[in-house]
Order: structure tokens, then sequence, then C-alpha cells
């Protein structure tokens, strides 16, 4: 019987180098010690090395956002296949002698994960290519109230309106009016699944165009196999069906298109990718949902949408987080997470308050940061969505900031007390009594008090980015959350703030302020016209600086701009600025606008939009001015 006492007292000798150098964090040593010889450990390898945000910032710039994308996930696939290449051969080896299964590159978070032994570890520990090994973490993400998830679907009536009193409240209808729905645009939707034979999704569900259903082949060798609608992350299958009911329901407030008589969906035309990454309980691990975000950077995704998140109490790994939604944010893509429902305090180990009271990724910096952020850091890629009612409440659940990372490395920013830490959340949206989509009838609706969270907020933020692609698929996510901030309804304290952020989303106003798709216009002769239209500093609180330039070929057909139109939110003129006369050889003009009408009066806070036209190309910058 001391054979193997004897065994594990050798193995966490050899493991306390590596312990006291941090590489074996002390929960896995903990997990080690209680292990049985055979029993498989879900870790988490870091191979420390990040990308050079500054480089790859500097190269995707003046690419177009689907270029964005195929850049960096070329570059970060690269960086990978030669960092993780040491790790994964150790693992194959291991695995051919059932040590090892599972082994997963994750490129996006320059992580492997796998399944091992309490044996593999000190052999991994020993690589000079490995920082860290972790404990993958598996926890319940769900952001909802206890309910049934069988409950039975509402039953459709003829006097029910045919619009959902949230869609109405944010005018999602009048971006439709204006022909945005969502068209073309691809939702990565992380959550239990989806019903993706309800009528409301079943014509714009995301289907995998390189894959047959059902033939049990990897047709176009993405490394999964019949992966049609998606992929079920949580069970390692190809069915992404809802076996939960929150993912259908969050999917519905994104793109349900009233089919079977209800208008639940903000952007009705946008096509759900379902990424199922939790399981029926709602509970799932870390690096199934990391595998599923660079999934859907892989596959097309334009937009993602995440209800789900981590309580600090569970200590998830907030530096791989981040350098995740990094990688999304230099990829152009936008991202929408749910803040978390623990505003209330109740007597509980697993409640914390600010700066940990937002779960993680909500915690993540935006891509913007607002002027009311005077406390400055790194940005990332989060929109992190609150919850009110429909009197636009803060509801007394929605999670609330500051948030900090101080004490994550390599940051080290966001300090919080004395300081102002990040505000959080950035936007709100409506989480309360929500009717959205049956898991259980095709045809049917569930909705009442217990579908309320920011689980069902966070939904209606991602439709509104969506909307917003639809009407220019170049829009940054810098741009995309510039403008659903700084055209939000403003409510409770002046400015952004930690319960409401900058306020409950409008989209009819967001719509108005995306500047449209601007790319290659025909001119009056017939060729190509191209210029461009830059200013500075925005916002801005007295002077903003103008710069206007045409290229040659517009400058050969002399279509030079003469004004520069200076109009609001409703598109009224409120200025008109002259340009000066063009240069022969160059074209390039330099002028300010003082924040004043054409009266002289002192125009106020708020969004505008400069004008400029040059033969029959239109160029619209928006500018935001703050008192």
């Amino acid at each position: 019987m001391k054979g193997p006492i004897y065994i594990v007292l050798a193995m966490l000798l050899s493991l306390s180098s590596a312990y006291a150098n941090q590489i074996v964090s002390p929960e896995l040593s903990e997990r080690i010690a209680t292990a049985e010889g055979g029993q498989f450990l879900h870790v988490k390898i870091n191979l420390g090395r990040q990308p050079d945000l500054a480089y790859l910032l500097d190269r995707v710039a003046g690419m177009n956002r689907l270029e964005k994308r195929e850049f960096v996930v070329t570059q970060l696939k690269a960086a990978a296949a030669s960092n993780h290449a040491p790790v994964i051969s150790l693992l194959e080896r291991e695995k051919s002698v059932g040590n090892v299964r599972r082994v997963r590159s994750l490129w996006l978070a320059n992580v492997v994960a796998a399944e091992v032994t309490r044996s593999v570890i000190g052999k991994l520990a020993r690589s000079p290519s490995v920082v860290r090994i972790d404990l993958d973490l598996y926890e319940n993400a769900l952001m909802e109230f206890p309910r049934n998830p069988n409950q039975t679907p509402d039953n459709l009536s003829p006097a029910m309106p045919d619009t959902v009193w949230n869609i109405d409240l944010v005018h999602a209808p009048c971006a439709w009016q204006q022909g945005y729905t969502g068209q073309s645009i691809v939702v990565g939707h992380f959550d239990t699944g989806v019903n993706y034979e309800h009528v409301d999704l079943a014509d714009h569900i995301w289907t995998n165009a390189g894959e047959t259903p059902g033939n049990g082949i990897d047709d176009d060798g993405n490394g999964y196999v019949d992966d049609y609608y998606g992929y079920d992350f949580a069970n390692t299958d190809s069915d992404p069906r809802d076996d939960n009911g929150h993912g259908t329901h969050t999917a519905g407030t994104v793109a349900g298109d009233g089919t079977a008589g209800r208008n639940t969906g903000v952007a009705p035309d946008a096509r759900i990718m379902s990424l199922k990454v939790l399981d029926s309980g709602g509970s799932g691990w870390e690096t199934d949902v990391w595998e599923a975000i660079q999934y859907a950077l892989n596959n097309g995704a334009d937009v993602l949408t995440f209800s789900i998140g981590w309580l600090h109490y569970y200590n998830p790994d907030r530096a791989t987080w981040r350098n995740l939604f990094n990688g999304v944010m230099l990829a152009g893509v936008s991202a929408a997470v749910a803040a978390g429902n623990e505003r209330e305090h109740w007597v509980s180990p697993t409640w914390f308050p600010p700066p940990d009271n937002i779960r993680t990724p909500g915690d993540i910096p935006p891509p913007w940061l607002h002027p009311h952020q005077t406390l400055t850091g790194g940005l990332s890629g989060v929109v992190t969505v609150g919850a009110t009612n429909s009197s636009d409440d803060i509801t007394s659940f929605s999670s609330y900031g500051p948030v900090s990372w101080d004490t994550i490395s390599p940051w080290f920013d966001y300090p919080y007390n004395p300081e102002m830490g990040l505000i959080d959340p950035d936007v709100c949206a409506p989480g309360s009594n929500i009717t959205s989509l049956s898991r259980t009838d095709n045809n049917g609706y569930v909705g009442g008090p217990m579908w309320s969270g920011t689980s069902m907020a966070c939904p209606h933020v991602a439709g509104l980015m969506a909307l917003m692609l639809s009407k220019n698929p170049d829009v940054s996510p810098a741009e995309v959350d510039s403008v659903i901030e700084t055209t939000a309804l403003e409510l409770g304290s002046p400015g952004k703030d930690n319960d409401y952020g900058s306020g409950r989303i409008r989209v009819c106003d967001a719509i108005n302020a995306t500047p449209t798709g601007i790319g290659e216009q025909p001119s009056t002769r017939g060729v190509v016209s191209r210029f461009f239209l830059t200013v500075a500093p925005n916002p801005f609180s007295s002077r903003v600086e103008i710069t206007i330039g045409l290229d040659a070929e517009a400058q050969q057909n002399k279509e030079y701009p003469r004004s520069v139109f200076v109009c609001d939110l409703s598109g009224r003129l409120i200025q008109t600025l002259a340009l000066p006369r063009h240069q022969d050889t160059r074209y390039e003009a330099f002028l300010a606008w003082d924040g004043k009408d054409s009266a002289g009066i002192a125009a106020p806070s708020g969004i505008y939009f400069l004008k400029v036209a040059a033969g029959r190309g239109l160029l619209t910058e928006k500018v935001v001015l703050i008192r």
C-alpha cells in the first residue's frame, strides 16, 4: 500500500520547483495531490507569449474589416503553430500511451488545452516554452433566475401586439423601415445552444456551406465533423441544439423575425451561428468557450454575443480572457457581453462588491473609452451590457461597476479606490420580463418574470451591432461602441456611470449616427472618385480640426469639394464651412469647426455629422461635442 503514496510524494517533489516558479498553479497542485493515478485532469497550458498589439494595429491600419480578420487570424495561427509545437508533440506522445486525451491548440489565446493524467504535469512543467499550467474552470455561467426549462410556451393570441414591448422601446422598427435588418451579418451566439428549427429563426440560421450534414465526414477540413449549424463544444458533438431554453430565448432577441406572430429580434435578418458552450444545466469549461470564439472568427462571425459569464469568486483566467478579446477587437469583430445579475447583496461567499461585482468577460475593457473615463488604460473588445426595465429604471439585479485590472499582469491598469477604476457597464438595454422564442415549440414564445436578467439585455446590443454593420460593414469595433454609447438615452447620473453606463440603447439614433459605407463611388465622369476626411480631436469641447484630401484620379477629374456641411442627429443643417480654393498639384484642405451654428450660437453637447461631397461621392464623419 505504500507504493502509490511514495509515487505521489515523488511527483510532488518533482513539481516543487515548478510550483515555486509558479508554473503549476496552487489549485492544480492541490488537485494532483488527491487525484488517482489514471484520473484525467482538465488543464490549460499557457505559453506566455502574446500578440504584439502595436505591431498588429499598425499592420491592419487601412484594411477593411474582412481583411483585418483574415490578417489577424492568419498571424495568430502562424505564431501558435511554431509556439505550440513542442508542447503538442509531448502531449501526442503521452496520448499514444493513454495519458492524454482531447488536445487542442487555442491559437487565439496562445494556450494549449488538454485532459492529462497527473504523471504528465511534471513533464509539461519542465518544458521551456510553458509559462503556467492551471486547472480548466468548469462552473455555472448562466445569468438568469431559477426557472423551469420546460416552461409551457405562452399561447399566441390575436390580441397580442406583433412586436414585443422591448423591441419597440429601443426603436428597432425605425432601422427596419430604413432597410437595415441585419442582412448578411453573422452573429456568433455563445450560450446553451439554439432551437434552429424555430420558424422565427429557421430561414436565417447560419450554416456551414463547406459541410454536408450527417455524413460523418469533416468535409471542409476545419477539424469539426458535421458542423453544419455550428458546434456543440459543451458535449463535443455536431448538434448545437438548445437543451436548456436560455440560448433560444437570447437568440430570439437578436434575430427573431416574427414568422410565428411576434417580432422579438432587434436584427430580424441577422444569421445566428449557434455555438453551444454550456450544458443543459448552464455549466461549461472556460477552454470550450475560448475554442468556440476562435471557431467564430474562423468561420466569418461579424458580431459575438455572450449572455454568460463567470463570477470572480470562481477565479476565472481574466488575463487570458482579455488576450482573447484583444484578438477579437484586432480582427474587427464587435462583441456584446452581459454584466451579470449580482447587484443585490446576499449572504453568500460568491457575492463580491465592486470592483468584482461584474462577471468575466463582462469586466474586460471596451474598444472605445468614453470621455468621462478620465483614468485611461488599455482597450479591448467588450461592450458590457446592464439591464433596465420597461420604465428605464435599472433593475434590482443588474451588476454594477467599476471594475479594475490593477492586479492583473501584464496590464496593471484601471486601479480602483481611491482611483475611479473602469466605468462598467458600457450601456444598458431592456432585461426584465422579456418575451422571446421557445426551445420546445417551433412556433412558440416564452416570457414572464423568470425571463429576466442581463442575459436578456445583452442580445439587444448584439442585434444593434448587426444593424449597424448591415448599414456599413466596415465600421470598426471602436466606432460601433462609440456610436452606441454616444446615442444612448442618458439615465442616472449625468454622463457615463457605473449603473447605466452611457444609458439605454436607442437603435434609431445609433443607425442614423452610423456613417454609410464609403468605398468606391461613381463620379460624374464615370471614374472612381476617392477622398478622405479626418477630424481631431474627437470628442472635442471647443474646436475640431478637419482635413480633407483627394487622390490623383479625383484631382485629375477636378472633383473638388466646395463646402463642409455640419448637421445634427435629425439631419438639420446648422453650419456650412467654406473650403479654401484647390491647389493645382495636390489637393489637401485644412479647416476647423468651433462648435457654433450659423448664427454664432454655441451648439449643445451631442453628436454632429460633417458631410463633404466631391463629384458624386459623399463622405460623412461623426463628431462628438462635449461642453
